[in-house]
């Protein structure tokens, strides 16, 4: 159900409260909507399963605090988003350095249209910066809710690779989001038998939860629950429509369902 935002109509934006909910239910941003899916591939192959952290229970392993002795050398800072050229030339250095599959442009991934169009966000985005200096080496945005945030994408100078920028910056959420008393942190989605996004949870296993969209609820994440959740749900989850898509003036006929 994708409505696209015209630039005449007036400005609106998705509140702070329904991101926390939507969040809650297994959505997440793409562009300027809010979506869900549960398998991707060309052939709907892959069953994903989205997760989160809860904070209050995190306790990161040996590995991750590894990466933030790494990176201590760094500053960071955090502030609201203001998208501009040096965070668009750092997207385009990183972009041209990896293979994956990815929109080509910070404007794409954001907004889902070119630099110098009239840009409407309308989410509460916040960027983690990562600097050498007055250099900007990293950078990392994310959304945040009342209570949770999502990460949305991490970018970084492929030269500083060895630093293991963008796992320095997920961190980085993470620890404003605690800072902040928030009490979730939302990566992304994991993959049945697929570890390409199994970096969505280097954090460590305690805190991390998968979504049940047939239950509707979240479940303590241990090794192999991907697999076993989606041998599971085979079936049942494949009569689902998808993807979904939710724009900020379709919100509140969603949100009803959730009430």
């Amino acid at each position: 159900m994708a409505v696209a935002v015209k630039d005449s109509r007036p400005y609106y934006q998705f509140q702070a409260r329904h991101l926390d909910i939507l969040m809650a239910h297994g959505w997440f941003r793409m562009g300027r909507y809010m979506f869900t899916v549960n398998h991707i591939g060309w052939h709907r192959e892959t069953r994903v399963f989205w997760t989160r952290y809860f904070l209050p229970e995190m306790h990161l392993p040996s590995s991750a605090r590894t990466i933030q002795k790494k990176s201590a050398a760094f500053e960071f800072s955090c502030r609201p988003l203001l998208l501009n050229d040096e965070l668009r030339n750092l997207f385009g250095r990183y972009r041209e350095s990896v293979s994956i599959d990815t929109a080509d442009t910070l404007d794409e991934i954001l907004y889902r249209q070119e630099a110098g169009q009239n840009l409407v966000d309308p989410f509460p985005s916040m960027v983690v910066e990562m600097r050498e200096g007055v250099k900007l080496v990293g950078a990392g945005i994310f959304d945040a809710g009342e209570n949770s945030i999502m990460g949305i994408v991490n970018f970084f100078l492929p030269e500083y690779r060895k630093f293991s920028p963008g796992k320095a910056l997920m961190l980085k959420k993470i620890e404003w989001a605690a800072d902040q008393g928030m009490r979730y942190y939302y990566p992304g989605y994991v993959a049945a038998g697929d570890t390409r996004f199994d970096y969505k949870l280097f954090a460590g296993s305690d805190g991390a939860e998968l979504y049940d969209p047939v239950g509707m609820n979240w479940i303590p994440f241990e090794e192999g629950l991907p697999e076993k959740m989606g041998s599971l749900q085979k079936n049942i989850i494949r009569n689902y429509p998808e993807p979904l898509w939710l724009n900020p003036l379709q919100a509140r006929e969603v949100l009803a369902k959730f009430a």
